[in-house]
Protein backbone atom coordinates (compact mmCIF):
# COMPACT_ATOMS: atom_id res chain seq x y z
CA UNK A 1 0.00 0.00 0.00
CA UNK A 2 2.38 2.61 0.87
CA UNK A 3 4.60 1.64 -2.29
CA UNK A 4 1.57 2.34 -4.06
CA UNK A 5 1.23 6.19 -2.36
CA UNK A 6 4.95 6.66 -3.34
CA UNK A 7 3.60 6.96 -6.81
CA UNK A 8 1.48 9.16 -6.69
CA UNK A 9 1.73 12.14 -8.18
CA UNK A 10 3.20 15.06 -5.37
CA UNK A 11 1.57 18.75 -5.76
CA UNK A 12 3.01 21.57 -3.98
CA UNK A 13 1.42 24.63 -3.73
CA UNK A 14 5.08 27.30 -3.28
CA UNK A 15 4.13 31.34 -1.81
CA UNK A 16 6.24 34.53 -2.37
CA UNK A 17 5.70 37.68 -2.97
CA UNK A 18 9.48 37.79 -4.77
CA UNK A 19 8.59 36.84 -8.48
CA UNK A 20 12.90 35.86 -9.09
CA UNK A 21 12.23 33.49 -5.96
CA UNK A 22 8.81 32.33 -6.99
CA UNK A 23 10.40 31.00 -10.34
CA UNK A 24 13.63 29.60 -8.67
CA UNK A 25 11.35 27.21 -6.11
CA UNK A 26 9.10 26.85 -9.20
CA UNK A 27 12.05 25.36 -11.65
CA UNK A 28 14.20 23.43 -8.54
CA UNK A 29 10.55 21.90 -7.59
CA UNK A 30 9.71 20.77 -11.06
CA UNK A 31 13.09 19.67 -11.46
CA UNK A 32 12.71 16.70 -8.99
CA UNK A 33 9.49 15.71 -9.74
CA UNK A 34 7.07 17.81 -7.98
CA UNK A 35 3.45 19.08 -9.56
CA UNK A 36 3.83 23.09 -9.06
CA UNK A 37 1.51 25.87 -8.09
CA UNK A 38 2.59 29.14 -7.49
CA UNK A 39 1.20 32.44 -5.27
CA UNK A 40 2.26 35.58 -5.15
CA UNK A 41 0.89 36.10 -1.68
CA UNK A 42 -1.33 34.46 1.02
CA UNK A 43 -4.57 35.90 -0.24
CA UNK A 44 -3.71 34.02 -3.73
CA UNK A 45 -2.69 31.15 -1.95
CA UNK A 46 -5.75 30.59 0.20
CA UNK A 47 -7.71 31.17 -3.29
CA UNK A 48 -5.59 27.99 -4.92
CA UNK A 49 -5.51 26.15 -1.93
CA UNK A 50 -9.54 26.02 -2.49
CA UNK A 51 -9.70 25.50 -6.42
CA UNK A 52 -6.79 22.76 -6.24
CA UNK A 53 -7.91 20.03 -3.71
CA UNK A 54 -4.98 17.64 -4.37
CA UNK A 55 -2.93 20.52 -3.35
CA UNK A 56 -0.28 18.36 -0.69
CA UNK A 57 1.97 20.96 0.75
CA UNK A 58 2.69 24.66 0.99
CA UNK A 59 6.07 26.49 0.91
CA UNK A 60 5.54 30.10 1.96
CA UNK A 61 7.52 32.50 2.32
CA UNK A 62 7.32 34.36 5.67
CA UNK A 63 8.37 38.03 5.06
CA UNK A 64 5.34 39.22 2.79
CA UNK A 65 2.96 42.15 2.55
CA UNK A 66 -0.75 42.10 3.85
CA UNK A 67 -0.66 38.52 4.74
CA UNK A 68 2.70 37.02 6.58
CA UNK A 69 3.73 33.37 6.14
CA UNK A 70 2.60 32.54 9.69
CA UNK A 71 -0.51 34.08 9.26
CA UNK A 72 -0.78 32.09 6.05
CA UNK A 73 0.14 28.84 7.48
CA UNK A 74 -1.88 29.57 10.63
CA UNK A 75 -4.98 30.17 8.21
CA UNK A 76 -3.84 26.46 5.75
CA UNK A 77 -4.11 24.86 9.33
CA UNK A 78 -7.56 25.94 10.26
CA UNK A 79 -9.15 25.99 7.02
CA UNK A 80 -7.04 22.84 4.90
CA UNK A 81 -5.45 20.74 8.14
CA UNK A 82 -3.99 17.78 5.82
CA UNK A 83 -2.09 19.99 3.97
CA UNK A 84 1.67 20.29 5.16
CA UNK A 85 3.20 23.55 5.75
CA UNK A 86 6.75 24.52 5.41
CA UNK A 87 8.19 28.46 6.37
CA UNK A 88 10.76 29.73 3.99
CA UNK A 89 12.46 32.73 6.20
CA UNK A 90 15.65 34.72 6.56
CA UNK A 91 17.80 35.00 9.92
CA UNK A 92 14.30 35.74 12.26
CA UNK A 93 13.15 35.23 14.97
CA UNK A 94 13.91 31.57 15.64
CA UNK A 95 12.22 31.46 18.79
CA UNK A 96 9.06 32.36 17.05
CA UNK A 97 9.08 29.91 14.87
CA UNK A 98 9.86 27.03 16.75
CA UNK A 99 6.83 28.12 18.95
CA UNK A 100 4.67 27.92 15.97
CA UNK A 101 6.19 24.24 14.90
CA UNK A 102 5.51 23.32 18.55
CA UNK A 103 1.87 24.20 18.40
CA UNK A 104 1.50 22.88 14.48
CA UNK A 105 1.01 25.45 12.81
CA UNK A 106 3.89 25.14 10.51
CA UNK A 107 5.92 21.44 9.82
CA UNK A 108 9.66 23.01 9.88
CA UNK A 109 11.12 26.48 8.61
CA UNK A 110 13.94 26.11 6.57
CA UNK A 111 16.61 29.33 6.15
CA UNK A 112 17.18 31.35 3.07
CA UNK A 113 18.80 31.27 0.80
CA UNK A 114 18.05 27.65 0.93
CA UNK A 115 20.66 25.05 0.06
CA UNK A 116 19.23 21.82 -2.00
CA UNK A 117 20.15 19.14 0.80
CA UNK A 118 18.03 21.18 3.54
CA UNK A 119 14.88 21.92 1.38
CA UNK A 120 14.82 18.35 -0.06
CA UNK A 121 15.45 16.59 3.03
CA UNK A 122 12.69 19.01 4.68
CA UNK A 123 10.07 18.44 1.95
CA UNK A 124 10.85 14.70 1.31
CA UNK A 125 10.27 14.44 5.37
CA UNK A 126 6.74 16.22 4.78
CA UNK A 127 5.89 13.55 2.60
CA UNK A 128 6.74 11.12 4.33
CA UNK A 129 4.22 12.24 7.10
CA UNK A 130 1.96 12.38 4.70
CA UNK A 131 1.92 9.13 3.27
CA UNK A 132 2.01 8.20 7.04
CA UNK A 133 -1.01 10.00 8.17
CA UNK A 134 -2.97 8.44 5.50
CA UNK A 135 -2.20 4.74 6.27
CA UNK A 136 -3.36 5.81 9.65
CA UNK A 137 -6.63 7.54 8.25
CA UNK A 138 -7.14 4.50 6.16
CA UNK A 139 -6.46 2.29 9.66
CA UNK A 140 -8.59 4.37 11.57
CA UNK A 141 -11.49 3.90 8.96
CA UNK A 142 -10.67 0.03 8.84
CA UNK A 143 -11.27 -0.04 12.49
CA UNK A 144 -14.20 2.09 12.56
CA UNK A 145 -15.98 0.05 10.17
CA UNK A 146 -15.56 -2.96 12.07
CA UNK A 147 -16.91 -1.40 14.83
CA UNK A 148 -19.71 -0.11 13.11
CA UNK A 149 -19.87 -4.35 11.84
CA UNK A 150 -20.55 -5.04 15.19
CA UNK A 151 -22.12 -2.36 17.10
CA UNK A 152 -25.64 -0.58 15.56
CA UNK A 153 -24.53 3.13 14.03
CA UNK A 154 -25.12 5.76 16.42
CA UNK A 155 -24.01 3.51 19.55
CA UNK A 156 -20.15 3.15 17.72
CA UNK A 157 -20.64 6.52 17.47
CA UNK A 158 -21.35 7.31 21.49
CA UNK A 159 -18.59 5.10 21.71
CA UNK A 160 -16.06 6.67 19.65
CA UNK A 161 -16.76 9.88 21.73
CA UNK A 162 -15.72 8.31 25.19
CA UNK A 163 -19.22 7.77 25.85
CA UNK A 164 -19.62 5.03 29.18
CA UNK A 165 -21.51 2.76 30.19
CA UNK A 166 -24.18 2.93 27.47
CA UNK A 167 -27.13 1.59 28.70
CA UNK A 168 -30.51 2.74 27.58
CA UNK A 169 -34.09 1.60 28.30
CA UNK A 170 -36.94 1.62 25.63
CA UNK A 171 -40.37 1.27 27.17
CA UNK A 172 -42.11 -0.29 24.41
CA UNK A 173 -39.66 -2.58 21.69
CA UNK A 174 -40.58 -5.72 19.06
CA UNK A 175 -38.17 -8.66 19.69
CA UNK A 176 -37.77 -11.15 17.24
CA UNK A 177 -36.02 -14.96 17.68
CA UNK A 178 -36.41 -17.42 14.98
CA UNK A 179 -35.06 -20.69 14.84
CA UNK A 180 -33.13 -23.47 12.46
CA UNK A 181 -35.42 -26.54 13.31
CA UNK A 182 -33.56 -29.78 12.23
CA UNK A 183 -30.25 -27.77 11.70
CA UNK A 184 -28.49 -29.62 14.72
CA UNK A 185 -29.60 -32.88 13.42
CA UNK A 186 -28.37 -31.56 10.10
CA UNK A 187 -24.63 -30.28 10.89
CA UNK A 188 -23.52 -33.69 12.98
CA UNK A 189 -23.26 -34.85 9.40
CA UNK A 190 -21.20 -31.42 7.85
CA UNK A 191 -17.68 -30.41 7.91
CA UNK A 192 -17.09 -27.57 9.69
CA UNK A 193 -16.49 -25.33 6.53
CA UNK A 194 -19.61 -26.40 4.86
CA UNK A 195 -21.49 -25.86 8.18
CA UNK A 196 -20.29 -22.45 8.36
CA UNK A 197 -21.01 -21.64 5.16
CA UNK A 198 -24.84 -22.20 5.68
CA UNK A 199 -25.41 -20.47 8.32
CA UNK A 200 -23.64 -17.30 6.65
CA UNK A 201 -25.48 -18.05 3.48
CA UNK A 202 -28.71 -17.92 5.00
CA UNK A 203 -28.49 -15.57 8.13
CA UNK A 204 -26.57 -13.23 5.59
CA UNK A 205 -30.07 -12.79 3.71
CA UNK A 206 -31.79 -11.91 7.35
CA UNK A 207 -29.28 -8.97 7.91
CA UNK A 208 -30.16 -8.12 4.21
CA UNK A 209 -33.46 -7.79 5.35
CA UNK A 210 -33.11 -6.07 8.80
CA UNK A 211 -31.17 -3.11 6.93
CA UNK A 212 -34.18 -2.97 4.64
CA UNK A 213 -36.73 -3.24 7.68
CA UNK A 214 -35.03 -0.88 9.97
CA UNK A 215 -34.34 -3.90 12.23
CA UNK A 216 -31.64 -3.90 14.48
CA UNK A 217 -29.92 -7.57 14.40
CA UNK A 218 -28.48 -7.98 17.69
CA UNK A 219 -26.51 -11.68 17.73
CA UNK A 220 -26.93 -15.19 16.26
CA UNK A 221 -26.59 -18.07 18.93
CA UNK A 222 -25.78 -21.03 16.85
CA UNK A 223 -28.87 -21.17 14.42
CA UNK A 224 -30.93 -18.87 16.20
CA UNK A 225 -31.26 -15.86 15.24
CA UNK A 226 -31.98 -12.56 17.49
CA UNK A 227 -33.43 -8.88 16.37
CA UNK A 228 -35.21 -6.07 17.98
CA UNK A 229 -37.45 -3.46 16.03
CA UNK A 230 -37.42 -0.02 17.82
CA UNK A 231 -33.41 0.25 19.08
CA UNK A 232 -31.82 2.36 18.78
CA UNK A 233 -33.63 4.32 17.47
CA UNK A 234 -36.92 4.83 18.27
CA UNK A 235 -40.00 4.18 16.32
CA UNK A 236 -44.03 3.35 16.79
CA UNK A 237 -44.31 1.01 14.01
CA UNK A 238 -42.14 -1.57 15.76
CA UNK A 239 -44.57 -4.59 15.65
CA UNK A 240 -45.33 -3.77 12.01
CA UNK A 241 -41.66 -3.51 11.28
CA UNK A 242 -40.71 -7.10 12.91
CA UNK A 243 -43.90 -8.89 11.79
CA UNK A 244 -42.89 -7.48 8.12
CA UNK A 245 -39.39 -9.32 8.80
CA UNK A 246 -40.92 -12.51 10.26
CA UNK A 247 -43.16 -13.10 7.54
CA UNK A 248 -40.06 -12.49 4.86
CA UNK A 249 -37.74 -14.39 6.81
CA UNK A 250 -39.94 -17.54 6.58
CA UNK A 251 -40.06 -16.79 2.82
CA UNK A 252 -36.31 -16.66 2.46
CA UNK A 253 -35.88 -19.95 4.62
CA UNK A 254 -38.12 -21.71 2.69
CA UNK A 255 -36.29 -20.89 -0.63
CA UNK A 256 -33.20 -21.69 0.89
CA UNK A 257 -33.97 -25.18 2.13
CA UNK A 258 -35.36 -25.79 -1.34
CA UNK A 259 -32.61 -24.26 -3.44
CA UNK A 260 -30.31 -26.42 -0.81
CA UNK A 261 -32.43 -29.22 -0.97
CA UNK A 262 -32.35 -29.54 3.05
CA UNK A 263 -34.90 -30.72 5.40
CA UNK A 264 -35.45 -27.28 6.99
CA UNK A 265 -38.17 -25.32 8.80
CA UNK A 266 -37.55 -22.46 11.14
CA UNK A 267 -40.09 -21.25 14.55
CA UNK A 268 -40.10 -17.46 14.84
CA UNK A 269 -41.50 -16.52 18.57
CA UNK A 270 -42.26 -12.39 18.51
CA UNK A 271 -42.93 -10.26 21.89
CA UNK A 272 -43.28 -6.55 22.64
CA UNK A 273 -42.60 -4.64 25.25
CA UNK A 274 -39.70 -2.66 27.79
CA UNK A 275 -36.44 -3.68 26.97
CA UNK A 276 -32.41 -2.47 28.91
CA UNK A 277 -29.95 -2.26 26.00
CA UNK A 278 -26.39 -1.36 26.65
CA UNK A 279 -22.70 -2.02 25.16
CA UNK A 280 -21.05 -4.54 27.41
CA UNK A 281 -17.31 -5.98 27.24
CA UNK A 282 -14.24 -3.27 27.14
CA UNK A 283 -12.05 -4.89 24.34
CA UNK A 284 -15.04 -6.96 22.65
CA UNK A 285 -18.21 -4.99 22.28
CA UNK A 286 -21.53 -6.66 22.34
CA UNK A 287 -24.86 -4.95 22.03
CA UNK A 288 -27.09 -6.76 23.81
CA UNK A 289 -31.39 -6.57 25.23
CA UNK A 290 -31.83 -7.35 28.99
CA UNK A 291 -35.71 -7.41 30.25
CA UNK A 292 -38.49 -10.00 30.43
CA UNK A 293 -39.57 -9.27 27.40
CA UNK A 294 -36.87 -10.44 25.66
CA UNK A 295 -36.92 -13.83 27.48
CA UNK A 296 -41.00 -14.14 26.62
CA UNK A 297 -39.90 -13.65 23.24
CA UNK A 298 -37.83 -16.10 23.33
CA UNK A 299 -40.49 -18.58 24.47
CA UNK A 300 -42.52 -17.56 22.29
CA UNK A 301 -40.45 -19.13 19.20
CA UNK A 302 -39.41 -22.18 21.84
CA UNK A 303 -43.03 -23.15 22.08
CA UNK A 304 -43.81 -22.54 18.32
CA UNK A 305 -44.01 -24.72 15.62
CA UNK A 306 -41.65 -25.10 12.86
CA UNK A 307 -42.88 -23.02 9.78
CA UNK A 308 -45.19 -20.78 12.04
CA UNK A 309 -44.76 -17.52 13.93
CA UNK A 310 -46.11 -17.23 17.29
CA UNK A 311 -46.91 -13.95 18.98
CA UNK A 312 -48.01 -12.39 21.96
CA UNK A 313 -50.91 -10.26 22.76
CA UNK A 314 -48.74 -7.76 23.72
CA UNK A 315 -47.45 -7.64 20.19
CA UNK A 316 -50.69 -8.68 18.25
CA UNK A 317 -52.19 -5.51 20.09
CA UNK A 318 -49.81 -3.62 18.10
CA UNK A 319 -50.74 -4.94 14.71
CA UNK A 320 -53.72 -3.34 12.38
CA UNK A 321 -55.70 -4.80 10.45
CA UNK A 322 -53.60 -5.38 7.41
CA UNK A 323 -52.02 -8.78 9.26
CA UNK A 324 -53.66 -12.12 8.90
CA UNK A 325 -53.63 -13.60 12.72
CA UNK A 326 -55.29 -16.28 14.08
CA UNK A 327 -55.04 -17.37 17.95
CA UNK A 328 -53.60 -19.93 18.99
CA UNK A 329 -55.13 -20.46 22.74
CA UNK A 330 -53.42 -20.58 25.93
CA UNK A 331 -49.84 -21.48 26.18
CA UNK A 332 -48.29 -22.44 29.44
CA UNK A 333 -44.78 -19.98 29.01
CA UNK A 334 -42.09 -21.60 31.55
CA UNK A 335 -41.43 -18.62 34.22
CA UNK A 336 -44.59 -16.93 32.94
CA UNK A 337 -47.51 -19.27 33.25
CA UNK A 338 -50.82 -19.84 31.04
CA UNK A 339 -50.19 -16.68 28.18
CA UNK A 340 -52.90 -16.02 25.17
CA UNK A 341 -50.95 -16.60 22.08
CA UNK A 342 -51.67 -16.20 18.30
CA UNK A 343 -50.12 -17.00 14.42
CA UNK A 344 -49.07 -14.59 12.57
CA UNK A 345 -49.95 -15.56 9.17
CA UNK A 346 -50.13 -12.68 6.96
CA UNK A 347 -50.28 -9.39 5.65
CA UNK A 348 -53.56 -9.07 3.38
Amino acid sequence: MVAEQRRVERVVLAVDDDAFVRKALHRWLVSRGYTVFIAGSGAEALEMLEQHPAIQLLISDNDMPEMTGLDLLKEVRRRFPKVFRIMLTGAGDQQTLMRAINEDEIYRFVEKPWSDDTLGSAIHLAFEALLLQAELDRERARSEQLLLNVLPQPIGERLKRGEAPIADAFPDVTILFSDLVGFTELSAGLPAAALVELLNEIFSEFDALAAVYGVEKIKTIGDAYLAVAGIPVRRDDHARVAANMALEMLRVQRQFAERRNLSLKMRVGINSGPVVAGVIGKHKFTYDLWGDAVNVASRMESTGLPGRIQITEATRRQLDDRYVVEERGVVDVKGKGPMPTWWLLGRR
